[in-house]
C-alpha cells in the first residue's frame, strides 16, 4: 500500500481537506437542491467506505457532465472537505471552492489500496468449512456438497468472492467468512433443536449463497455483475444445486427438492428476495442464521465507524441509530 496515502479510516474529523484517489462503488443521478444541482456517490478504499456529495451550481449540464465522467468500478480523484450529515462523516465537493470529482487513471494505482480483504485466514476458513462437510452423515447430501465444492473454479471463487458490494462482508473473502459464520450458527442451532435434520441444515448453510460466486466483478472495486442483476444469486445457486443432484445416480427426488428449497427460501420473505417462504423448519433456522450474521456484522461495523465523540451513529442499511458506548 502507498505510504502517505490518506485512507478513509483516517478521516476522523470534520473540515479536513481531501485530495485523494478512491474507488467509486456507487453513484446517484443528479438532483436539484437550493443552490443548484448535486449528486451523491459512495467511494471506498481498503480501509472502508464513505459517502461524498458533489454540490454543483445551477448549470445542470455542467453537473451532469461531471457525473457522467465518473464510472462505477473505476478510480476517481476527489478534492473536497470532510463534513457530517446525520452523524455520519462524509466528503463535500464544492467546485466553487476548487473542489472536483474526476476520473483518475488506474495505471498508477496499487490495487491493494482499494480492495478490502477479510482479516481472517482464508485457508483456515476453507478447511474449517470442509470439516463440516465431512461431518455430514447422509451420503447423498455429502456427495452433492463435494460435487460442487470439488470443482476448482467454484472453490477458487468461493475463497475470493465478497458476500455483497457493501451491505455485509463486502470484501475479498467475505463470502467464505459469512458462509462459515452461518454454518457454525446452524450447527449450534441443531444441537439446541435435535428434531432438526442437521445434515440438511448444514448443507443449506454451505450452499445458501453459493450463487454469489457469479454475482460480483472484482477490479479496482467490487461491482454487481449482469448475472446478479438479471438472475440473482438465489436462482444461480439453486440451479447449481439442481445440476449437482442430477449428476448423481438415483438421487432421491424429495431430497433434491429440500436442498433447492433451502437455497430459495434462505431470505425468508418474498419482499426480501426469496421466491418462496420457508416451508420446512431447517429453512426457517437457516433464514434466521443468515440474517443474524448479516445484521450483527453491520451493527458492529457501524459502532466501530462512528466519530470518537458520537454517542450514536446512523446506518443507512439498518435504518436505526447505533449506540456506541
Amino acid at each position: 500500500m502507498k505510504a502517505g496515502r490518506l485512507f478513509i479510516e483516517d478521516l476522523e474529523d470534520e473540515n479536513k481537506e481531501i485530495d485523494e484517489l478512491y474507488a467509486l462503488r456507487w453513484k446517484e443521478a443528479p438532483s436539484q437542491y437550493r443552490r443548484g444541482y448535486k449528486f451523491r456517490m459512495k467511494v471506498a478504499d481498503v480501509t472502508g467506505e464513505i459517502m461524498a456529495t458533489y454540490w454543483g451550481d445551477d448549470d445542470e449540464a455542467s453537473v451532469r457532465r461531471a457525473y457522467e465522467a465518473l464510472q462505477v468500478g473505476s478510480i476517481v480523484r476527489l478534492v473536497g472537505m470532510t463534513g457530517r450529515w446525520n452523524g455520519q462523516l462524509m466528503i463535500n465537493i464544492n467546485p466553487r471552492n476548487g473542489g472536483t470529482a474526476e476520473p483518475a487513471g488506474d495505471e498508477h494505482c496499487d490495487p491493494e489500496d482499494f480492495l478490502p480483504c477479510t482479516a481472517r485466514d482464508v485457508g483456515e476458513m476453507y478447511s474449517a468449512m470442509m470439516e463440516y462437510v465431512e461431518s455430514i452423515e447422509d451420503a447423498n447430501i455429502r456427495s452433492v456438497l463435494l460435487t460442487i465444492l470439488n470443482d476448482e473454479d467454484v472453490s477458487s471463487q468461493l475463497r475470493r468472492s465478497p458476500a455483497s458490494v457493501s451491505y455485509h462482508c463486502g470484501w475479498i473473502g467475505g463470502l467464505l467468512e459469512h458462509t462459515l459464520n452461518v454454518v457454525r450458527t446452524c450447527d449450534a442451532i441443531s444441537r439446541l433443536y435435535p428434531d432438526l435434520d442437521r445434515d440438511l441444515l448444514l448443507a443449506g448453510a454451505i450452499l445458501h449463497d453459493i450463487g454469489k460466486i457469479d454475482c460480483y466483478d472484482v477490479g479496482s472495486t467490487i461491482v454487481e455483475s449482469p448475472d446478479s442483476r438479471l438472475i440473482g444469486h438465489l436462482a444461480i445457486g439453486s440451479s447449481m444445486v439442481g445440476r449437482a443432484c442430477d449428476s448423481l445416480p438415483d438421487f432421491p427426488d424429495n431430497l433434491r427438492l429440500k436442498l433447492i428449497h433451502m437455497v430459495l427460501a434462505s431470505h425468508g420473505e418474498l419482499e426480501k428476495g426469496s421466491p418462496v417462504k420457508p416451508s420446512i423448519p431447517e429453512a426457517v433456522a437457516l433464514n434466521h442464521a443468515d440474517e443474524l450474521d448479516a445484521n450483527l456484522e453491520r451493527f458492529i461495523r457501524a459502532r466501530r465507524n462512528g466519530g470518537p465523540d458520537d454517542l450514536f451513529t446512523m446506518d443507512p442499511y439498518l435504518r436505526t441509530k447505533v449506540f456506541r458506548l
